[in-house]
């Protein structure tokens, strides 16, 4: 059972860090700037596949992520570009980080449901039992 956990925690990591390294990547590529490589896990290169200025690849520990995007002062680089486009391509990775807790969040609550919001008891002498709350009332 406990490997079962780990693969499954696992298995969630890494969609998160590769949907938030795509953020970086996606808003890089928009703006314009080179993306050297695109690689899950961090260390030496198990396999990888050149497509056009991108490298894609995976790494030996399954411990992160990267986009590693041209630095230099030259045309097509990170630095070249103005403040909001950096800010916009750094931004990006932690907004994706969002989207993807919505979209979990909305997966599990289709799947699983919630609770109403019904009382489960009412405490004498309170303001609740004042106003007339009972026990099983839900609350609208």
């Amino acid at each position: 059972m406990k490997i079962v956990s780990f693969l499954i925690a696992f298995v969630i990591f890494s969609i998160v860090i590769l949907f938030h390294e795509l953020g970086h990547f996606l808003l890089a590529k928009a703006n314009g700037i080179r993306v050297n490589e695109f690689c899950f896990g961090l260390g030496p290169t198990i396999c990888g596949i050149q497509k056009g200025e991108t490298k894609y690849c995976i790494k030996a520990f399954p411990f992160g992520g990267a986009c590693m995007m041209e630095g230099e002062d030259e045309e097509g680089t990170f630095n070249s570009k103005s403040v909001w486009r950096r800010f916009s391509v750094i931004a990006a990775g932690p907004i994706f980080n969002f989207i993807l807790a919505f979209i979990f969040a909305f997966i599990l609550m289709s799947c699983v449901g919630y609770d109403k919001p019904v009382l489960s008891g009412v405490m004498e002498g309170y303001a609740a039992e004042e106003a007339g709350l009972q026990e099983g009332d839900e609350i609208i």
